[in-house]
């Protein structure tokens, strides 16, 4: 199945992490990626099969909610290996 899907994360550093640098790692989003944090626009992927990663040190909360938001369009012509995206994927 290919479209528009959106994935939402919800989150709260530990108490060991918030000093410690932090980084959003995607090992691959099938496919034109947009990622966000806290609202805050970090970028796009447009490949689905690579992995990639946004440094969010100073975006993310030290104390409290973070929301990460991933849109993800794999709309158009799928390629020959990978038919459908958006279709049961979790978040977790």
């Amino acid at each position: 199945m290919n479209g528009v899907g959106w994935y939402r994360k919800t989150f709260e550093l530990a108490e060991t992490m918030r000093d410690k640098r932090i980084a959003l790692r995607f090992d691959g989003v099938y496919m034109n990626a947009q990622v966000w944090i806290n609202g805050t626009r970090l970028g796009v992927h447009p490949y689905g099969y690579t992995p990639f990663t946004f440094d969010v040190t100073p975006l993310v909360r030290r104390d409290g909610r973070n929301v990460i938001a991933v849109r993800v369009d794999a709309s158009g012509d799928p390629s020959r290996w990978y038919h459908g995206s958006a279709s049961g994927a979790t978040c977790g």
